[in-house]
């Protein structure tokens, strides 16, 4: 597996110049107030902080793309068009209930990726490491999603570390998790998210061999043709760092 390289976004400013070399996927996981006693205290994002990350957005004139179009070149009125694509990990019932509102208002469409087993149950695989338990969306909330125009991808049926997996049981989890989103939901499901951004080659070719068009990873940057489609780069949204203005350099380069 290739090492992600770590960045972190907040706000717009600090990354404008590298979004215009390529497209930008931003990941976020949960929005809403973060409770006591959280363990991975930076993947809460609050409501009004997305609301002025797609406020910023919409005024630089980015519209929202899926995920297949991040390695794809588009120009609007002879220029770079700006685009962006917003995925959320997990399924989170706090993002149906916080995100929904301020998507429809900004007009950006984004992606959910679901960890199919777990829908409408609690984050199993978070509990195991001490972190704080957080519903997920349930099967009616995720086709309210879908009727909003959002889309669904998988994030495996339960959330496993792939690569220490057999491939028959890797596979299961890439397979029938895709399976079981369209038998339930009715809509074609294009796009994985490797669960902890773990994969390796063997394991990419299992999402190419399953069908899938996209699979995103936890490595940091845009993405540009050369990308390849099963291995998109991804940007975490978080609180702000000290250290932003350092990251943003390596990012650069």
């Amino acid at each position: 597996m290739r090492r992600s390289v770590p960045g972190y976004f907040h706000t717009l400013e600090p990354f404008l110049d590298l979004f215009k070399t390529g497209v930008p996927i931003l990941m976020y996981h949960k929005i809403g107030l973060r409770p006591p006693r959280v363990r991975l205290r930076g993947l809460y994002v609050r409501q009004d902080v997305l609301v002025r990350q797609l406020d910023e957005l919409q005024q630089a004139g980015f519209t929202s793309c899926p995920p297949a179009e991040a390695n794809v070149r588009a120009r609007t009125n002879g220029a770079p068009a700006r685009r962006v694509v917003l995925t959320f990990d997990d399924g989170f019932r706090n993002v149906f209930e916080n995100a929904l509102e301020p998507l429809a208002r900004k007009h950006f469409r984004a992606i959910q990726f679901l960890v199919v087993n777990c829908i409408g149950k609690l984050n199993q695989w978070d509990l195991r490491d001490g972190e704080a338990a957080e519903p997920l969306m349930d099967a009616g909330q995720v086709r309210e999603w879908l009727r909003a125009g959002h889309r669904i991808g998988s994030h495996s049926l339960s959330h496993p570390r792939l690569t220490r997996l057999s491939l028959r049981d890797a596979q299961e989890e890439i397979s029938a998790s895709k399976k079981k989103l369209e038998d339930t939901f009715g809509v074609a499901v294009e796009d994985f998210c490797y669960p902890f951004g773990d994969w390796n080659e063997a394991v990419r070719d299992l999402v190419m061999e399953a069908g899938y068009r996209t699979a995103c990873t936890t490595e940091c940057g845009v993405n540009s043709p050369a990308t390849s489609p099963l291995e998109l780069r991804r940007i975490p949204v978080r609180h702000p760092t000290r250290s932003l203005k350092a990251l943003r350099a390596r990012l650069m380069g």
